[in-house]
């Protein structure tokens, strides 16, 4: 499939305004070809349903979905039986624009349009969020393009986005209890059992909270917590890889030596000969 490159100027007006935006129905009949383009673009889905297909891949859009797309991204829109309308807004700006927020905003950070995924960053909105966001927009369509009335908006969307991570984020305070007291070799002995019972939840409810809060699962966060205390070992102590092997709850040092590699990127002896503190 052929990629047509969108330059900014070709949506411009005149040389003073610097943002494009606009709201579209798009349905089976006009479906776009894919692009990419010279610019970064926000956009968001007022109604309706449908598919996105980004860099190789496809992810559903539903009422809410708020998405940007950084200029290298290759995307169009497209509709099947199952998938009716879908109506956007979009946001069209300059890559100096984007320069200035990420210096600004997000220097430190790898979130929204400075993700290095593959796939651009999107956040679910709900229905108030969705309407106040278009109330804004509806307002600047309207009004001139300019710096100012940019600003005003992407801040909103970026400070929607930062109260939604970190609600997202967020753990309850019995899964917090939880990662903080599973830390000793009594505990990680009794594996998986050992992190539950500080919850004092069902292992399917443990599981679920920690794949939607952390992104991870009860095995996981288990092997994970494991390992921090035998680096924490490794680094403080005299104790040989072997009986560190066996406090963190492993039956079979062969099996320690392939995870500790795994996840630190090189093996608990050479782990230890770095960084051990103790003379």
């Amino acid at each position: 499939m052929s990629t047509n490159k969108f330059l900014l100027n070709n949506f411009l007006n005149n040389e003073h305004e610097v943002f494009h935006i606009a709201r579209t129905t798009i349905n089976s009949k006009n479906d776009l070809k894919l692009h990419n383009h010279n610019f970064a673009e926000v956009f968001w889905i007022k109604e309706g349903s449908g598919i996105h297909l980004i860099n190789g891949e496809k992810e559903s859009l539903s009422k809410g979905t708020l998405c940007m797309i950084r200029p290298n991204d290759s995307h169009t829109f497209k509709l099947d039986k199952n998938h009716k309308y879908l109506v956007i807004t979009n946001i069209a700006f300059n890559t100096d624009s984007l320069r200035y927020y990420h210096q600004r905003y997000f220097s430190y950070e790898s979130t929204c349009f400075w993700t290095k995924s593959n796939l651009p960053f999107s956040i679910q909105l709900d229905t108030n969020q969705i309407n106040e966001l278009s109330a804004i927009a509806d307002r600047i369509i309207s009004l001139p393009h300019n710096k100012l009335e940019l600003d005003f908006i992407m801040i909103h969307i970026f400070r929607l986005v930062h109260i939604l991570e970190v609600e997202q984020s967020q753990i309850p305070h019995w899964l917090a209890y939880a990662i903080e007291n599973y830390n000793t070799p009594e505990k990680f002995k009794k594996g998986i059992r050992g992190f539950v019972e500080l919850t004092e939840r069902s292992v399917d409810h443990v599981n679920r909270v920690l794949k939607k809060k952390l992104k991870q699962t009860l095995t996981e966060t288990v092997t994970k917590a494991r390992l921090l205390y035998a680096s924490q070992q490794l680094t403080m102590t005299n104790s040989s890889i072997k009986s560190i092997c066996f406090e963190c709850g492993f039956d079979s040092v062969s099996y320690f030596y392939r995870l500790f590699k795994k996840y630190s990127g090189c093996t608990p002896l050479e782990y230890q000969k770095k960084n051990l503190k103790m003379f």
